[in-house]
């Protein structure tokens, strides 16, 4: 396994450009051309992220419609001149919550490649099979490691490492400060090294 730095993303679509002020104002006007804008530009993203959180299609689904259907009761809510990433993907993760109260894990970690986890790039023809099994296995043992943290751990860490959110947009998402969104990520991905590392050394693994 590969140590990487902590902010490391791996994209699966480019990041678009923020909504501009007129639109959002558009959207708290219930403007149905803009409220489309403002939908469709946030969908994949909130799709993307609850489906990694939950792990099941169908739940994933469910808590992105909760979700949308919230944004959509409160757009009284939203500040034209902030960016809305960290409203919405407070309602996302607290939509996902809403799920985890009743299926608690505990948690564990170390550092770990985020690029092996969550590759989704089309396979490099010059790969060796060799190559390309031992990353498949990786990936999936790191899948298994995220899915032995916390909820907490996973929320923070799928906000940082996979949607790249900044300090504040994610300090907005899990209402926190700066400093403690620092502390508490740092500390998901030493815990996520570490179950990696157990799980590496019972499945007879190699870095």
């Amino acid at each position: 396994m590969s140590e990487s730095g902590t902010g490391s993303r791996v994209e699966s679509e480019p990041r678009r450009p923020p909504l501009d002020a007129g639109t959002l104002r558009r959207v708290r006007e219930r403007d149905p051309a803009a409220l489309e804008a403002f939908f469709g530009y946030f969908f994949r993203r909130v799709h993307d992220y609850l489906s990694r959180l939950l792990r099941d299609p169908a739940d994933a689904d469910d808590a992105t419609q909760e979700t949308f259907l919230k944004l959509g009761r409160h757009l009284d809510r939203l500040d034209p001149d902030r960016d809305p990433t960290g409203w919405v993907f407070r309602i996302a993760t607290n939509a996902v919550r809403d799920h985890w109260r009743a299926r608690r894990r505990g948690a564990r970690g170390q550092e770990v490649d985020f690029d092996v986890a969550w590759n989704t790039a089309p396979p490099d023809p010059a790969e060796s099979a060799h190559a390309r099994l031992e990353r498949e296995e990786e990936a999936a043992r790191v899948q298994r490691a995220m899915e032995g943290l916390s909820p907490a751990d996973r929320e923070i860490l799928l906000l940082r490492d996979y949607e790249g959110l900044d300090t504040a947009e994610i300090g907005a998402a899990l209402e926190l400060a700066p400093d403690a969104v620092r502390q508490r990520h740092s500390r998901a991905v030493r815990r996520l090294g570490r179950v990696y590392l157990e799980l590496e050394q019972r499945e007879g693994g190699s870095a």
